[in-house]
């Protein structure tokens, strides 16, 4: 029953409990039973976020579609943050005559990913007045849980950052890429910290977001910018497929961890490089989601 959403729940719960008693006669419920109730309450958290079928109006399809390219930018900035990892002083591995298309494509990458960066928070800053507004008239405890438990997080990360700071200052390269094992387990748990803290604002930025009411025009305008930053997605993984092209033709060496040529025929292929485009594809795949949502409802804003 919790896969339902609850005032579908407190309308129609009972109705639902009764068939269902009705339905199995007695019986213990199989897994299949148990699994079709849960995917048809998901189906109904779907249609009431917006995140399928038309709706009442075009709002809740477009808003819909605005959260879920945010939600994808979020896994898209961890993406991000891997491949500025990956590519850290890349420039000193590549010959000088092969270096412009590498920095021009890495260049792109972070000078879109600002540009989108910047998109996000402006978004979010046009969207505080309507959240001052529904914070006033009592929305906060709704919402109060989700910023309280970012808060923490943000704090934990921060806490763990001087100390990281200070370990990292007493280590050399070597040590500080994989070479010390107890650098790189406490540097992964923080990264975890790290991407739980983005996630968990991200979901509080979306809880606020569902239940504030936006203009139509306002709408509009959100919308057009979250479009904008999924087409700077798309361009941020081709570039950053580029820029994995010409390294592998022109420095692969870099690729195995070495700044030099360290054999006759380096590998091309780098694991967490293979994960980092993994996880822009699919950030991107979902932001396409959204912005059919948005393409397709758009228009009807302040129609219906």
């Amino acid at each position: 029953m919790r896969g339902y959403p609850p005032a579908w729940r407190a309308r129609y719960g009972d109705e639902l409990l009764a068939m269902v008693e009705e339905d199995l006669g007695g019986r213990r419920p199989t897994r299949r039973f148990r699994l079709s109730l849960v995917s048809a309450g998901l189906r109904e958290r779907a249609h009431e976020a917006g995140m399928i079928g038309a709706g009442p109006s075009a709002a809740g399809p477009v808003r819909a579609g605005s959260l879920v390219i945010l939600c994808a930018w979020a896994a898209f900035v961890l993406a991000g943050a891997s491949f500025s990892k990956v590519a850290e002083h890349f420039a000193r591995a590549v010959p000088v005559a092969s270096r412009t298309l590498p920095q021009d494509a890495f260049t792109a990458v972070a000078a879109l990913g600002v540009s989108a960066a910047v998109l996000v928070a402006l978004g979010a800053l046009i969207a505080l007045p309507s959240f001052v507004r529904f914070v006033r008239a009592g929305g906060w405890p709704s919402v109060r849980g989700h910023v309280h438990r970012a808060i923490g997080l943000s704090v934990l990360m921060a806490a763990g950052l001087v100390p990281l700071s200070v370990w990292a200052h007493h280590l050399d390269t070597v040590q500080r890429n994989g070479g010390d094992a107890a650098y790189a387990a406490v540097i992964g748990a923080w990264s975890l910290v790290v991407a739980a803290t983005l996630a968990q604002w991200t979901a509080a930025g979306v809880a606020a977001a569902r239940r504030i009411t936006f203009s139509p025009a306002l709408l509009r305008l959100e919308s057009l910018m979250a479009v904008i930053v999924a087409g700077a997605m798309l361009a941020i993984t081709a570039a950053t497929a580029l820029w994995w092209a010409a390294m592998a033709h022109d420095a692969p060496w870099f690729l195995t961890g070495t700044a030099s040529v360290g054999s006759h025929h380096p590998s091309p292929f780098d694991v967490q490089l293979v994960a980092t485009l993994a996880l822009m594809t699919v950030a991107v795949l979902t932001a396409a989601y959204g912005v059919y949502r948005i393409v397709r409802f758009r228009a009807r804003l302040g129609v219906t």
